[in-house]
């Protein structure tokens, strides 16, 4: 499942959601400090894991 980081406009506190991809299309994200719904989503790192077959 992804992983979005966002940044707070109002109070500046920075959080991850994990959400799906269909998920974060339709969602309204709220900053879990404030409850401010004026939030920034960030730029991230990403980590894939894949299996190895030799």
């Amino acid at each position: 499942m992804p992983t979005y980081d966002y940044q707070c406009q109002d109070c500046g506190k920075k959080f991850t959601l994990n959400m799906s991809i269909s998920e974060h299309g339709k969602a309204k994200v709220a900053c879990p400090k404030c409850k401010g719904r004026k939030v920034k989503q960030m730029i991230s790192l990403f980590t894939a894991k894949t299996s190895r077959k030799s």
